[in-house]
């Protein structure tokens, strides 16, 4: 069994990589989070879980410690396996799921993909009390009503569908707490830009 693996990572694919150690390839599973960080040619330690199935024995990767201890903690919760695993951790980062778990949120836990309901509030009750001892950093985001706000605004100041595309996907919007803040902010970036 491997704790962690160190090498040059050859190519990567949507849910793995081939890690090179000293021209051996390892096939190391990963989330969807991981994939947007790695570059191709970079050298990485992965932190692995190991899965050992009858018919196969899988890496599955993380470049934080910490994401493989709370992968692991999920796996302990019934009915929750490998694959569900990696797709929470491909919605969403680790501070988001242990904010999610703590704050008991499990209309936005069960965004990740086949995870429903149940099992999402099965996660918070089996992990609330592990969990809230541990540090995380919360994670503003951009509520779909504050986002439609900005872009009714954007119209009414006479800015077209592909204009406000275009400013939105050059701001930040979770600096921003409230519409008017981020009116403010997007019209002096225009300026600026400008």
């Amino acid at each position: 069994m491997f704790e962690y693996l160190y090498g040059v990572v050859e190519y990567k694919k949507m849910d793995y990589v081939a890690l090179d150690i000293n021209g051996v390839g390892y096939k190391i599973y990963i989330s969807l989070r991981e994939y947007e960080k790695i570059e191709v040619g970079e050298k990485y330690k992965f932190f692995i879980y190991n899965q050992v199935k009858e018919d196969a024995n899988n890496l599955i990767g993380f470049t934080e410690e910490r994401d493989r201890k709370l992968f692991e903690k999920l796996l302990k919760v019934k009915g929750i396996g490998v694959s569900l695993g990696l797709a929470i951790f491909s919605t969403f980062s680790y501070d988001k799921v242990v904010e999610l778990i703590i704050n008991e949120d499990y209309k936005t836990l069960k965004k990740a993909p086949k995870l429903g309901e149940k099992k999402a509030q099965l996660i918070i009750l089996e992990l609330k009390n592990k969990l809230k001892n541990i540090d995380y950093v919360e994670e503003k985001s951009v509520s779909a009503d504050m986002l439609q706000d900005m872009i009714l605004a954007l119209e009414g100041l006479g800015y077209t569908k592909k204009e406000i595309d275009s400013i939105l996907s050059k701001v930040d919007l979770k600096q921003f707490s409230t519409i008017e803040e981020a009116i403010k902010g997007i019209l002096k970036n225009i300026k600026i830009g400008e």
